[in-house]
């Protein structure tokens, strides 16, 4: 009897310590010259940590670029603990164990020493996915959860986040929609954010625009519109190809920080800022012209209109993929909206002339508010890309 009760004793207690054991997550990423990536994941990061409960370590290999977004980020340190997230240089997955859970980050294929450990631990013991890129196209919803089996008999799943109920979601912290209610209601708000990066409020009346895309050669056109418009208009303009652009038609070189004027266009250079600062910048914004996918994502939380300037490839997969989403955006749009959002969208993208498409998009703006709470509202009726994530990793988390 009491070799039983030891026994059912040392079960409780193994069954206990699972219980209680914080899994480890692995997150690995590539920093591209966008941040979009770095971005995507140093959300999913803290995310994890704070609500989800995780042991975090995530892999980068460029701190330099990661500590634009992350002003807490000591980029000498090879090693450190920010936001309760264990940040490591990727060089340290030569030495490192695999967690419970390895996720790359778009496709950013680890070190072959860390791939053999994974495979030395074998199957059932590290659950391996691939977090693959953001897109509303239809096949995406036969790939998401599709396994990849690797040698020594472990299959990496291919996550894939999306618009639908058959996709990986989006990401969303749980109290993200709550935070940009309470920041709109607050009449001071705006004014105390733009304070805090050293820049005026926008001129009484003005439609003001967040910048942030890649680079554009056709801009001159539109930036005389809006200075000879009888209505102001303050652009925010984002550190990147974008600024450079800007300072050629400026003639000069404004510096982050500075804010210049020409006739009722007043434009401001944003400094790089924290991922928490810049959501405001989009809250406040009346259009968000944005790029990559952690913009992207977030100016849809924002419930703001937007442009999506897509990230180019020489194949002209992007057009294919940016007709998607602004099928799936628009539906349900009225004809009028529809319309000129897709002009807008394709002029932007296309390097054509924006003069037309600008002065046909401006009559639409509050439709396109109302257009974009809608799609918001939409959206948040499905479960969050982490939550999603735990699930698909649960193999190890049961």
């Amino acid at each position: 009897m009491r070799v039983i009760n030891r026994h059912l004793r040392l079960q409780g207690l193994s069954a206990h310590l699972r219980m209680n054991h914080r899994k480890t997550w692995d997150l690995f990423c590539h920093v591209v010259d966008n941040l979009g990536d770095i971005g995507v994941t140093w959300r999913l990061a803290r995310q994890l940590v704070h609500e989800h409960g995780r042991v975090v370590r995530l892999y980068v290999d460029d701190l330099n670029s990661f500590h634009a977004i992350c002003p807490e980020l000591n980029p000498r340190l090879a090693q450190q603990t920010v936001c309760g997230v264990e940040v490591l240089s990727w060089g340290r997955q030569q030495q490192a164990e695999p967690g419970d859970v390895v996720v790359e980050m778009f496709g950013c294929h680890l070190l072959p020493s860390f791939v053999d450990r994974i495979q030395q631990v074998g199957p059932g013991r590290v659950r391996w996915l691939n977090l693959e890129h953001l897109s509303a196209e239809s096949w995406v919803e036969d790939a998401h959860l599709r396994p990849s089996p690797q040698p020594g008999g472990i299959n990496k799943l291919f996550f894939f986040p999306g618009f639908t109920d058959a996709t990986g979601g989006l990401l969303r912290e749980a109290d993200l929609l709550t935070r940009r209610d309470a920041w709109q209601s607050l009449p001071s708000a705006r004014r105390i954010a733009l304070r805090a990066l050293g820049l005026p409020p926008p001129p009484e009346h003005a439609t003001t625009v967040l910048l942030f895309s890649y680079g554009r050669s056709r801009l001159g056109s539109w930036l005389d519109l809006l200075a000879a418009s009888a209505r102001p208009t303050m652009l925010w303009v984002c550190p990147g190809p974008i600024m450079e652009t800007m300072n050629n038609w400026l003639t000069m070189q404004l510096a982050a920080g500075q804010t210049t004027v020409r006739g009722s266009l007043t434009v401001a250079a944003l400094p790089y800022i924290a991922q928490e600062r810049f959501d405001e910048i989009l809250w406040a914004a009346d259009l968000c012209i944005v790029r990559g996918e952690d913009s992207f994502v977030r100016a849809q939380w924002a419930a703001r209109p937007l442009l999506w300037h897509i990230y180019p490839q020489h194949d002209d997969a992007h057009t294919v993929k940016l007709d998607a989403f602004l099928a799936r955006y628009l539906e349900g749009a009225e004809a009028p909206l529809r319309e000129a959002t897709r002009n807008l969208w394709m002029a932007w993208n296309q390097e054509l002339a924006l003069d037309n498409a600008w002065d046909a998009f401006l009559p639409h703006v509050t439709a396109a508010r109302r257009h974009a709470e809608r799609w918001c509202r939409s959206l948040a009726l499905r479960t969050d890309l982490a939550t999603q994530l735990r699930r698909a990793a649960r193999d190890t988390e049961e």
